[in-house]
């Protein structure tokens, strides 16, 4: 299918989509709160339980990838339209540019850090906005799974990729880092933006997106599997919190599983929406420039909290959730309505209208941050 022929088609979007695009925004910018608030310390069970449940939201930086992936190849499901790199780069991959050039210098002023080499580090994914970096690996993959790997089974296609996935995590999970810098940081953060780590999520994401209604109906038919699945997979992961040295965070191994099933469960429960809260879909459409700039507000406002010695206790953890996100909100307007150019700085607001697809013959394309981001 060509570029041209593509754009004939009525657009439209998958509403449930912006709503699962919040939890997943959320989480991230709750379980960041939750770190600040706590410190690194994990010692008693209200530490240990909030850095696990920190651990659990982290489920949201993958389900961000995987409605990218997802939407890419419902939009998309044949090839490319001429532009969309340009698009992608204009939007997505300067302001992660950006942003990477500013942490760098805030790093640099803060700790005393080289900020020329925090800025290389940045741009190579060494701060939080390193997803974006998968997110464009994932559109050159778009194009072989369309041209090459559609060929196979799904059913080999998404094994092989299962097998990946986890030799891949589970290799740097558990095998210790050799002596060297270089390696400390491979195995530190390095080893999260390769594909490989994510090519399960992706060829899921693939097929759910080329067969959406099938998809549906498919979570429809296991809906209690589901269900069943969602203890089962989050007590492996408290289990392993308490008795291994995985860390906290989404590139684990076992955190395959409880990714999917509460991708799953999220597209079970939100399936057929039929009305979004304005609220949701105010952050859904914030929801790119809050991953980006969540970090900084977070940051200042844990070490305001630290300098004039204000006592907090976990109720941080709220108040810095809420202000981190309103903060967010206010800068992402003003650099997108009143800086120049500033949309190119902390992401644009994505205001594409909503609306429903319905049925086998309703259009692939979407204009939504997922399909973008």
């Amino acid at each position: 299918m060509s570029s041209q022929a593509t754009t004939l088609k009525p657009r439209q979007t998958i509403d449930e989509v912006s709503i699962i695009r919040v939890i997943a925004c959320l989480s991230v910018v709750l379980l960041h709160s939750i770190k600040f608030s706590t410190g690194e310390s994990t010692d008693g069970a209200v530490e240990f339980g909030l850095w696990s449940l920190a651990g659990l939201l982290s489920f949201g930086t993958s389900t961000f990838v995987f409605i990218s992936a997802l939407i890419l190849a419902y939009s998309y499901p044949k090839s490319l339209p001429s532009g969309f790199y340009m698009k992608r780069i204009r939007f997505l991959l300067i302001p992660f540019a950006c942003m990477a050039f500013f942490y760098a210098i805030i790093s640099g002023l803060t700790k005393d850090w080289s900020i020329p080499k925090l800025v290389v580090y940045n741009l190579l994914g060494a701060y939080h906005g390193w997803f974006v970096l998968v997110i464009f690996q994932f559109y050159v993959l778009h194009q072989l799974y369309a041209r090459y790997i559609d060929r196979f089974r799904p059913s080999v296609v998404l094994s092989v990729s299962f097998v990946i996935t986890v030799v891949y995590l589970g290799f740097f999970n558990l095998v210790p880092p050799p002596d060297g810098q270089l390696a400390a940081y491979i195995w530190e953060r390095g080893y999260w933006m390769p594909f490989t780590g994510w090519l399960f999520y992706f060829s899921l994401a693939y097929y759910c997106g080329r067969n959406y209604q099938r998809f549906l109906r498919g979570l429809e038919r296991y809906k209690w599997w589901i269900v069943a699945a969602l203890p089962l997979t989050a007590g492996l992961i408290v289990y392993n919190n308490a008795y291994s040295s995985f860390g906290f965070g989404s590139k684990r191994v076992d955190m395959i599983g409880f990714t999917v099933v509460m991708i799953l469960l999220l597209f079970l429960l939100f399936r057929g929406v039929k009305r979004i809260p304005p609220l949701v879909t105010l952050i859904s459409q914030y929801s790119f420039g809050i991953y980006l700039v969540h970090w900084f507000f977070l940051d200042m406002m844990d070490r305001a909290v630290e300098r004039f010695g204000i006592q907090l206790g976990y109720l941080e953890i709220p108040l810095l959730f809420v202000a981190g996100i309103a903060c967010c909100i206010v800068t992402i307007w003003v650099f997108n309505h009143v800086v120049p150019f500033g949309q190119y700085v902390v992401g644009r607001i994505n205001t594409g209208r909503s609306t429903r697809a319905q049925g086998q013959g309703a259009s692939r394309r979407t204009g939504t941050a997922a399909a973008e981001n």
